[in-house]
């Protein structure tokens, strides 16, 4: 009986924490202006550790919402995107990367927020 009160409780608990893990496995990106000029060479490194990340499979999928061919473009630039982590790729690589697109910080006059969702959907 001991036995199975403990299998129900790291049953329980597992089942607990795998939507959890579930919603850290994506993040959905905005950078853009807010009246003032656009933190280029931030939108730059944010490129850089996404482009290297997809590179090495840590990120599978990369999403970019805007600017997008056919819809509207901000007259200041910027980006709306959604990077998800790769198949098979653990919990510690991916993290390292939001960590990394977190240490960005852009000029004042830039907005930029990093949220996390549970996979990248087409918009």
């Amino acid at each position: 009986m001991r036995k199975f009160t403990c299998l129900m409780i790291v049953g329980a608990v597992l089942s607990i924490s795998a939507p959890a893990l579930a919603e850290s496995r994506a993040v959905n990106i905005s950078f853009g202006s807010i009246g003032g000029a656009l933190d280029n060479d931030a939108l730059r490194t944010i490129r850089q550790v996404i482009g290297f990340a997809v590179g090495t499979g840590t990120v599978d999928k990369f999403i970019v919402y805007s600017p997008r061919n056919g819809s509207p473009i901000p007259i200041e630039g910027g980006l709306s995107a959604c990077v998800e982590a790769g198949f098979g790729i653990s919990n510690t690589k991916f993290n390292a990367v939001i960590k990394e697109l977190r240490s960005i910080k852009p000029q004042p006059g830039t907005f930029y927020n990093i949220e996390p969702t549970a996979s990248c959907q087409l918009k």
